[in-house]
Formats: C-alpha cells, sequence, structure tokens
C-alpha cells in the first residue's frame, strides 16, 4: 500500500480492531474507506495525510465530494464517515491526534429501508419445498411463521396449552413478547390444518410441554430454526429466508389484504407503537413505478381540449 493513500498507524487501528474480535472482512472494508479519505486528502490538500492534521472543515468538505462529486449513495457516504470516526476517536484518545475532526460531522438522514419480504411465487416455492422434503413438524413451523408473523423467541417460547384449535377456529396465546406483553393471535384454517398433522403425531403432550418436539427433545435453538429455513431456501432455489423475513413477509400480506390497518398488524406483531409498522406502507420503487405508468395511461385517455 503507497503511504501516501494511507495515515500513519493505520496498521495499529486495524490490529486493535482484530484484537476486539472484528472480522477479517470488516477490517478490510475499514481500510479501503480510509484509503478512500487519504486519497481525498492529498489530491486537495497536495500533501501526505496525518491525523493530526485533518480538520473538521477536511471531513465535511470529504463528505460534500462524496455527494456532489462522487455521487455516492447516502449509506456509502454514511459508511465512509463512520469509518473515518471509528479511527479518529482511536487516534484521539491515543494521543495521535488532537481532536476528534469528526465529531461535530452529522451522517446523512436515510430513507426508511423497507423489510424484506417473499413474493407471493417465493413464498409458494418455499411452501413447495417444506412439503416435498419436510416432516410435520418442519411444516407447522412455517406455517406459523408465515401466518402469524411471530418472531422466533416467541416461536420457541410456546407450550401446548398456548394453542387452541377448534372446528372453525383457533388461536396462539403469546404468554410474553417483546417488551413483556401478551397477546393471543387468531389462526387461518391452514395453519391449523399444519398444527394439527403435527400434534397428532405427537400424541398427548402436556400442556406445559414446550410445543416443537423432535427426536433429540424440544426444540430450542433459534440457530436450529435458522438453519432449517436455510435448507429448505436451497432447496426452493432462494437466497435468504429466515425467521425475521417470514415476519416480514406475514405483515406484507396482512396490509396487501387489509389496506391501512395499521392498529390490527401492530397488535398481531405485538408493537405498541403505530410508528413501527408504518415501514410497512413505504412503497417499493416497482411499485410507484408502475403507479406512474398507470398514471400516464389515465391521463392520455382524458379528451382533448377543445
Amino acid at each position: 500500500m503507497n503511504r501516501a493513500d494511507s495515515f500513519p498507524y493505520t496498521a495499529d487501528w486495524l490490529q486493535y480492531l482484530e484484537r476486539q474480535g472484528k472480522s477479517p472482512k470488516t477490517l478490510a472494508g475499514y481500510a479501503l474507506d480510509l484509503r478512500d479519505f487519504c486519497r481525498w486528502y492529498r489530491a486537495a490538500e497536495g500533501t501526505d495525510p496525518h491525523p493530526a492534521a485533518v480538520l473538521p472543515r477536511d471531513v465535511e468538505d470529504y463528505k460534500a465530494f462524496l455527494q456532489t462529486v462522487r455521487r455516492a449513495a447516502p449509506r456509502t457516504v454514511n459508511r465512509r464517515l463512520a469509518a473515518l470516526s471509528r479511527f479518529f476517536k482511536w487516534a484521539f484518545q491515543s494521543g495521535l491526534a488532537r481532536r476528534d475532526p469528526t465529531a461535530g460531522v452529522r451522517l446523512l438522514r436515510l430513507p426508511p429501508r423497507r423489510p424484506r419480504a417473499l413474493t407471493p411465487r417465493e413464498e409458494r416455492r418455499l411452501r413447495r419445498a417444506v412439503e416435498a422434503g419436510g416432516n410435520a413438524r418442519d411444516r407447522a413451523v412455517v406455517e406459523v411463521l408465515l401466518g402469524t408473523g411471530l418472531r422466533v423467541g416467541e416461536l420457541l417460547a410456546l407450550r401446548r396449552g398456548d394453542v387452541e384449535l377448534r372446528p372453525r377456529s383457533g388461536a396462539l396465546i403469546v404468554r410474553r413478547g417483546k417488551g413483556g406483553g401478551a397477546r393471543r393471535i387468531p389462526l387461518t384454517a391452514g395453519v391449523r390444518r399444519a398444527l394439527e398433522a403435527y400434534l397428532a403425531e405427537q400424541g398427548e403432550l402436556p400442556e406445559d410441554a414446550p410445543l416443537w418436539q423432535g427426536t433429540r427433545g424440544a426444540l430450542r435453538d433459534r440457530g436450529a430454526v435458522g438453519r432449517m429455513l436455510e435448507k429448505y431456501a436451497r432447496q426452493a432455489g432462494l437466497e435468504e429466508v429466515t425467521p425475521h423475513v417470514l415476519r416480514h413477509t406475514f405483515a406484507t400480506r396482512y396490509l396487501e389484504a387489509n389496506p391501512g390497518d395499521l392498529r390490527g398488524l401492530a397488535a398481531l406483531l405485538g408493537h405498541t407503537n403505530l410508528n413501527t409498522v408504518m415501514v410497512y406502507t413505504e412503497p417499493a420503487e416497482e411499485d410507484l413505478r408502475e403507479r406512474m405508468e398507470r398514471m400516464e395511461v389515465v391521463g392520455s385517455r382524458r379528451p382533448a381540449e377543445l
């Protein structure tokens, strides 16, 4: 690495982060972000960069350069600034810089990122993979996650007595959700059928027994649920399927069927603040494109002015 393309002591900082347990991928990213600033600084100032010489104005100018000249994405700008901030906090605490020039520099405000959810087609592919290769328990787990939006911790905490199944209705009882709240979640016919098939295989489970049983005992490990979903995702040819993706899929489907019912969705997901579920109302770019095309079609149908 050219010394002019990096701060003195960069290697010491990276070694410090490595001792803290940062991954090689994270360290490589930080090194790249720091090198980008140093190259900009040398081009702008005509001198090699040094931690003690960098001013807050320099960081602001670099931020403006990324935005207006480089036209970097806001998340990229924030990542570069975050790397600089970590480096200068360390340099200041180590006595290598007289100040932290990043202290007053604000990150860019980012638009809310819509959580990833499966498309209807992806959802069908996942269900087919579970139906083809899974057992009754796996099918019931997937149907519950897709049909209730439970968090994985809430799923694993379920007891046999928390499941109510009747001929035409049913519910799951979450005894202690995030924040300590309890709630009842109605079950659709598809979820009830999957639970009935699974419980029929289990025979008589005590009311206080963990709901999810396997050949090695009760299912208690979050990682085991994640690995199970990864297996079926591979079989279905899907890139990423996690319990959280299935929670977002449930939320997306609910609002598609019940537009504007944020209170109902918040109650089902166990949120007390409606702002938390507002993210599901953010339209994707593809949705906006289709809406604008429809607007153009409607406009072209208007009679020409006389």
